[in-house]
This record gives structure tokens, C-alpha cells and sequence, in this order.
């Protein structure tokens, strides 16, 4: 169930967030704060290669120097983090095929094959960014699952769990829907039942999901009329329940998007798309509150070929963020 607005409710202001610039040519990041630093956890898809275990993989940056730590998680896409006394945990999904990704490379539809969105999740966790443990942490036969976000909420932790895709229709609904997992340790999850997710009803993808004071704070990015994607915000206390927020969306795309951020370096080639590209996007967003500020990263670009990761600031702590979206 959606909440609806009052008539002639009363609200604040809506959160102010600054665009920064683009970064560096990318899509799927999360920031964390990690030793002190903000590190981003990056996945990575490398197109001139047909093995998929060089086509995908992850690994670690740091936001301030740009020093990149070694490559792991070969094979999997679409990487999430969580930092807890100082250990990186990585989230990512399986591939549902082994076969190369073939997508964005050509005019044809019919060559085009994206083997992402498997059944399974897989746990990666560090002390030092470079040497890394594993195990699978969900397998649910029959469903393809995408991104994901993990935080710790009132009673253990909670995965948001994108599933969506061929094969789904009859249980994840239109487009994408967030399901939910649940785990004590980290080490040990259960999926919540069906009836937790949001939502059946439309496009609602690559979730972040957050908690503070008894709500589970979720950002998504929905799909909007003549193709153009925005994020939304929304909260639940149960993951049945859920209201939409009246400040929506949390960021339009525009041509601040089209700024170079003082620390990126672009050939000319790159400066010339990120100048001209089309832009009708601001996708896959994730945050993290450093030093008193929420920094979000997120991708413009066209949704299909292109996209930079670009930076946006909120000069506040990120409780006072999201519950910016509800007052």
C-alpha cells in the first residue's frame, strides 16, 4: 500500500543537493567509509573480452587519490557494500548463463545478450581491500536478481534485493521489484516473504536501502514517461507498507550533469560525450554520509550505451537527508 497525500498538507523544504560534476566513465558504485576514507566498490565490465570472468569483476577505489586496489569477484556484476568495524562486506549477483555480454555493442537487437541476473548472491568480505574471502550467501532457484543493498536495521540486517527480467513476470510483476532478505551475522540470510517488496506495479530498480529511527529508508529508480529515469524515495517500517515521498523525485537529470568534477581527468573524446551525449538519466544511486556531508553517486547517460558516475552533495549528516524527504 502506497500513503497518500493530504489535502492541503503542509511540508519543508526539499533537501538541497548540489551537483558536483562526473567523475570518471561508470555506472554501478557504492561509497563507504572505510580506515578513515571514502572508498567506492565498483563493478566493472570489460567489453573486449569474450570470457565472462574477465567481462565482469570488482574491486576497490579510493575516492581521494584514485588509487585502484586488485580485481576480485571475477564473473560477477552489480557489487554493493557494507563497512562494520573495520571490515568491507561486497554484495554481488550471479551471472545466469556463461556466456559473454554482447549488449551495447551494436544496432541489432536480436545479437544483443546480457547473461546477468542469476539466481544466486555471493558475500565477499576484507580487512585490507586486497585479499578477500567468499561464500554464497542466497540461492533462489528460478529468480534473476540484480543489484542489491544491505544496511543493519533494528533487529539484524536487511538486503533489498533487485529481481526482475524474463521468466519473473508472474511473481516480480512489471519492469524490476526490490524483494527482501534478512541475516543475525551477515553470514547467514533468509529471504522475508513475498508479500515484502516494492513494487509489482511499475519499473523500480537498483535499490539503496538505509535505516534510522524505525524506518527503512529506500532510494529506486523509476521509469518516467517518453523514457527518462529518475530516482524516488520511500520508506517502510514493515516492507509491505510503504510511503512515497512528496519531495519526488530525489534528482532530476539536467545539464549540471554535464560538468566535469574537479577531480576527473576525460580525454577529449570523453569531454565531447559527456558535453553532447543524450541525457535522460540519473540512475543507480547510492550514498554515504563522510565528514558531516552525504556525497551520492549516480549515472547519467542514456540507459543503453554510455553513462559517467557523477558526484552530488547534501551539506548535512544522512539521517537528516532522507528524513528530508518525509517532513
Amino acid at each position: 500500500m502506497e500513503i497518500s497525500y493530504k489535502k492541503g498538507q503542509r511540508v519543508t523544504r526539499k533537501p538541497l543537493i548540489k551537483k558536483t560534476g562526473a567523475l570518471w566513465i561508470g555506472m554501478e558504485q557504492t561509497p563507504v567509509v572505510f580506515d578513515g576514507r571514502m572508498i567506492f566498490i565498483e563493478s566493472v565490465m570489460e567489453f573486449e573480452y569474450r570470457e565472462p570472468e574477465k567481462q565482469f569483476y570488482i574491486r576497490a577505489r579510493d575516492h581521494k587519490n584514485n588509487k585502484i586496489y586488485p580485481e576480485f569477484a571475477h564473473g560477477y556484476p552489480f557489487a554493493s557494500a557494507y563497512t562494520e568495524n573495520d571490515v568491507v562486506y561486497v554484495f554481488c549477483t550471479s551471472l545466469r548463463a556463461n556466456r559473454p555480454i554482447t549488449m551495447y555493442q551494436g544496432d541489432n537487437p536480436i545479437e544483443w545478450y546480457d547473461p546477468r541476473g542469476g539466481c544466486s548472491v555471493m558475500m565477499f568480505w576484507s580487512s585490507d581491500l586486497s585479499n578477500w574471502q567468499s561464500k554464497e550467501i542466497l540461492n533462489v532457484s528460478g529468480w534473476r536478481m540484480w543489484n542489491t543493498s544491505v544496511c543493519k536495521g533494528s533487529d539484524g540486517y536487511v538486503m533489498a534485493i533487485e529481481v526482475g527480467g524474463e521468466g519473473t513476470e508472474e511473481f516480480a510483476g512489471k519492469g524490476f521489484t526490490s524483494f527482501f532478505s534478512k541475516s543475525d551475522n551477515l553470514f547467514d540470510w533468509q529471504m522475508m516473504g513475498n508479500d515484502c517488496c516494492y513494487t509489482r506495479d511499475r519499473y523500480n530498480a537498483c535499490p539503496a536501502l538505509r535505516y534510522f529511527d524505525g524506518w527503512y529508508y529506500m532510494i529506486c529508480l523509476e521509469a518516467l514517461p517518453v523514457l527518462r529515469y529518475a530516482p524516488y524515495i520511500y520508506r517502510s517500517r514493515d516492507f509491505i507498507d510503504w510511503e512515497v515521498s512528496v519531495h519526488n523525485p530525489v534528482m532530476m537529470y539536467g545539464d549540471d550533469d554535464r560538468v566535469a568534477h574537479p577531480l576527473s581527468n576525460f580525454s577529449e573524446e570523453e569531454k565531447d560525450l559527456l558535453e553532447t551525449g543524450i541525457n535522460i538519466n540519473n540512475s543507480d544511486l547510492d550514498l554515504c554520509e563522510f565528514e558531516g556531508r552525504t556525497y551520492i553517486y549516480y549515472a547519467n547517460g542514456d540507459q543503453m550505451t554510455y553513462s559517467f558516475l557523477c558526484e552530488a552533495v547534501y551539506d548535512g549528516p544522512l539521517e537528516e537527508f532522507l528524513k528530508g524527504f518525509f517532513e
